[in-house]
């Protein structure tokens, strides 16, 4: 696969956005439960973070590494509205050679390489990137990461752990018959997310994804450096340049037209 396919099916992925949030059942085990209160507290603080966030856009670079070897390293700028819209530009060379948009139904891809286009368009939801970047994080936990919130999966019990020598704290996620399925990391004040991991039903870890630095824009908490990981030596990397947030971006801007 060409390099420059690789960024198109990434940025898909990449940009594709969801506002779901998972509430807990009445019926949640906390540990401990003397924290239970204050627990909650940190939870619906987590669910609601940033929801008043309905648009941006945005100008970044991403990085790709695979087993330490990096395949990808272009700019890329992108507008967005919650749930779903998107419209994204890949630049290379100066120009925006690759661009994609979804309305919420349908993601179009538009390819300009030389005097050659390729346009697509395709039904997708909310795809899994695990066959372009051997990371399975869907589009969606992505935009949430990067939108300054935190992806939560489903659960039926929470504890709270202190880490040691007073390093933070880790919030683990259980669902009732399927063990751990996230471990949240707060920083010593638990005011700060700095890393979740999210596992798959087997217990094994799906994907790590850590929040090296954070940035407020319009009082917006939103990430400076994202980077997502995992065990197979696949490495992915978002550092924004520029953010602007409620940009009230027109609905043309999420349909990509063939070429005529």
């Amino acid at each position: 696969m060409k390099w420059y396919r690789v960024i198109i099916l990434l940025t898909a992925g990449f940009l594709l956005a969801s506002c779901a949030f998972f509430k807990p059942s009445q019926e949640l085990e906390i540990t401990p439960a003397a924290q239970a209160p204050e627990i909650r507290n940190l939870l619906a603080t987590l669910q609601t973070k940033n929801d008043t966030l309905k648009s941006f856009k945005g100008i970044g670079k991403i990085k790709l590494w695979k087993n330490g070897s990096i395949q990808v390293d272009q700019r890329l700028a992108w507008i967005g509205e919650k749930p779903v819209q998107l419209s994204i530009a890949v630049w290379i060379s100066g120009h925006p050679a690759i661009k994609l948009a979804t309305d919420g139904k349908w993601l179009y891809y538009l390819e300009t390489h030389g005097q050659d286009t390729v346009f697509k368009k395709f039904s997708a939801s909310d795809p899994s990137l695990k066959q372009i970047i051997s990371i399975p994080i869907t589009s969606s936990d992505i935009v949430m990461l990067l939108g300054g919130g935190i992806p939560i999966r489903k659960f039926n019990s929470v504890d709270l752990i202190e880490e040691n020598a007073g390093n933070g704290y880790v919030m683990v996620l259980k669902e009732r018959w399927w063990g751990i399925r996230q471990k949240i990391y707060f920083d010593p004040n638990r005011s700060q997310v700095h890393q979740i991991d999210v596992f798959d039903r087997s217990g094994s870890l799906k994907y790590r994804a850590k929040i090296e630095n954070m940035q407020s824009v319009s009082g917006y908490q939103v990430p400076f450096r994202l980077r997502i990981t995992n065990n197979a030596g696949a490495d992915f990397q978002l550092d924004v340049d520029q953010y602007w947030t409620n940009v009230n971006p027109p609905a043309a801007a999420f349909v990509l037209a063939p070429p005529e």
